[in-house]
């Protein structure tokens, strides 16, 4: 059986971390998401230490990466969420060439002005960890950190592309079905030249 991974990232508050939780729930592989793994780190470190802060984002991609070599030494299959940047991306499709590894691609975009109020607001309703320091973010800089990162810019294998900025209008159903079919029968297009929808 070939090697299967699922990726799902995109912009900054599209719902990228409720949707992974839920499609491994739905499909019972495991998720693991980026912001968990830094708040873990954070934890480690202590807020007094400002590593976290100065390296924590390059250092969780790490493990991330870490972990998904490993699930694929096993011959497993699990689902890696973050808002991935084009380098971080370019550096998955060499570890997934590696283990010759089938992925399928989530991402999710949106309003910048609409998803920069949304960042902002779940920052005071959820009481998010102290790691995510939102201070003297604005919706340019935050526009302009996705595009000069070239977050969400990129998919591996087959990509499926939806914008996030009214989650009403996903039909996540078709999504879980997708990535059902992936994980039950793979995909007919050959690695890493899936089409875009």
């Amino acid at each position: 059986m070939q090697n299967k991974i699922i990726l799902v990232g995109g912009y900054c508050a599209t719902g990228k971390s409720v949707f992974s939780n839920k499609l491994s729930d739905f499909l019972n592989i495991p998720c693991f998401n980026k912001d968990v793994i830094k708040e873990v780190l954070g934890d480690g470190f202590g807020s007094e230490n400002n590593m976290v802060e100065l390296k924590g984002s390059s250092a969780t991609f790490l493990i991330m990466l870490h972990i998904a070599e490993k699930i694929l030494q096993a011959n497993n299959i699990c689902i890696l969420e973050s808002n991935f940047k084009q380098k971080e991306m370019e550096q998955i499709k060499i570890l997934l060439e590696k283990y010759n590894c089938e992925c399928l691609t989530f991402i999710f975009k949106g309003d910048f002005k609409t998803l920069f109020n949304r960042y902002m607001e779940r920052d005071v309703l959820e009481k998010r960890h102290w790691v995510h320091n939102t201070a003297g973010e604005n919706s340019d800089n935050f526009e302009e950190g996705h595009l000069q990162f070239g977050i969400g810019e990129t998919g591996i294998g087959k990509t499926i592309i939806r914008d996030a900025t009214r989650f009403e209008n996903i039909d996540y159903n078709e999504l879980y079905n997708i990535a059902k079919e992936f994980v039950n029968k793979g995909l007919s297009s050959t690695l890493y030249k899936g089409t875009k929808t």
